[in-house]
């Protein structure tokens, strides 16, 4: 089993959109994919699994204890794992990295975004986890942001060649218990793509 997390410490980056969309793709190679929804005060995660019919694939893995505890319950169940967590708990963030065989770290093309993404970084290479940082919210009228931000993070680990771009279907698919990528072409590519990076890494073949 495979367990991913994506997180950061700002809100609105695109963690449950990602956790949705990457947690759709690895359902489409096996069926046996779990998803955990860590933040408590929204559960954006929790409510598109409900839209989406509840499905057995992915899987919303229900907490009942510790976290380390309820994912080693279904090691011998799933293939993959997606954690999606709330910005707002360091604690929560970190116990999440220190189980993850890789972390997705989201960001936007700003200074604060980035810095976000460094403190969770630095968790990462403390409990030695694999990581990448990927841009969500991209549009080519922020290239200059872009290439800074990326100058910014990139001394500090891998930043994903795959960008995320801008689109309302990330904002539209939720209601129709979609992720993103399946109501448009451009974000199917992408995603598909990032999806492709997220196996490297976690593989081995990239992070710190």
């Amino acid at each position: 089993m495979t367990t991913i997390t994506i997180t950061s410490t700002k809100g609105g980056v695109g963690k449950s959109s990602l956790a949705a969309g990457l947690s759709v793709l690895a359902a489409q190679e096996t069926r046996q994919v779990g998803i955990v929804d860590l933040d408590d005060s929204l559960g954006s995660l929790s409510q598109w699994w409900a839209l989406r019919g509840e499905p057995a694939a992915p899987y919303l893995i229900r907490r009942e204890g510790a976290l380390a505890d309820d994912v080693r319950r279904y090691a011998a169940i799933f293939d993959w794992i997606f954690i999606d967590t709330s910005p707002y708990d360091l604690g929560v963030i970190e116990e999440a990295i220190k189980i993850a065989d890789a972390v997705v770290i989201p960001t936007r093309t700003s200074f604060f975004d980035a810095m976000a993404a460094k403190q969770v970084s630095d968790l990462c290479r403390e409990h030695k986890k694999p990581f990448g940082f990927v841009f969500v919210g991209y549009h080519k009228s922020l290239d200059d942001l872009a290439r800074q931000t990326e100058d910014a993070l990139s001394p500090f680990g891998t930043v994903f060649r795959t960008k995320i771009t801008f689109d309302r279907c990330f904002m539209e698919a939720p209601i129709h218990g979609k992720a993103g990528h399946e109501m448009n072409t451009k974000a199917q590519a992408e995603m598909t793509a990032l999806w492709c990076e997220v196996k490297e890494l976690a593989a081995g073949g990239g992070g710190e």
